[in-house]
Parts: structure tokens; sequence; C-alpha cells
């Protein structure tokens, strides 16, 4: 099971919103850490399914960061000051989503995400694992 993520750390938690376009929330997050858009970096996944996500958020100027896999370790980063990492955007798997929540929560920072099932049968196992809205918005407090 795949979920759509957004992370930022410390400096931006509230500033995100999971449901907005990706340059929104690059402008947001810049203005919560004090830089411009130039400023920030955002890392991706390196996915055909980001292509739309990795236009948008060069339309801010914002560097784009593409990784080959493990969307943890940047998600993480995000929380970690002196990185270069200040946003972790896109569709990855849903376990590691889970994973970085926990990290973030404990890093101060802020994650929201929202389950990207590819089948009937991987809605039926959300569902079955108690999740009755399969397009609800989680934060860290899920």
């Amino acid at each position: 099971m795949y979920m759509d993520k957004i992370a930022v750390g410390p400096m931006a938690k509230g500033k995100i919103d999971i449901t907005k376009p990706p340059r929104e929330n690059v402008y947001n997050v810049a203005e919560a850490l004090g830089r411009i858009p130039e400023e920030i970096t955002v890392v991706i996944l390196d996915r055909p399914r980001h292509e739309k996500i990795i236009q948008d958020v060069r339309t801010t100027g914002a560097r784009v960061k593409l990784i080959s896999d493990g969307d943890v370790s940047p998600a993480i980063s995000a929380a970690i000051e002196g990185t270069g990492v200040h946003m972790l955007l896109g569709i990855g798997g849903a376990p590691e989503g889970v994973i970085a929540a926990a990290a973030l929560k404990c890093l101060g920072g802020d994650m929201q995400g929202r389950l990207y099932p590819e089948s009937d049968a991987e809605i039926n196992r959300a569902r079955s694992m108690g999740i009755a809205d399969i397009n609800r918005v989680m934060t860290l407090d899920d």
C-alpha cells in the first residue's frame, strides 16, 4: 500500500496542507523558515507518478532533489537543521510513512499522509484494519 506524504521540520510545523498544491506548501514552508522559495530543497522520489508534483515545485524556484528510493531518511532529515532538506513530498510506501511519522513526532516535525490504494483489495485491507475513510488526511496524532 502506498501513501501520499508531506513532511517538514519543527519550524514549519502547522504550515503544511497535503490537500493544497505543492507550490502553496513550498511558499508556506519558505515563509515559516524565513527563507525565499529558491532556498528551499524538496526531496521527491524519482517516479513518473511525481511529474506534476516536480513541475509544480519547480515553478516556485525551489530546488528539487530526486531520490531513487527510501523516503524515510529525507523525511527525518527535514526535521534536522543543517541537512539541507526542508520538505519531503510524494507517494511512497505506507509502512515507511508510519516510521517517518513516529520519528518526526519525536523530533518535533510535522507530517501529513493520505493512503493511496491501487486496488480494491488494498481498500478492503485498509478497511479491515479499521480505516473507514480511505481519503482521510492523517497527522502525527493518528
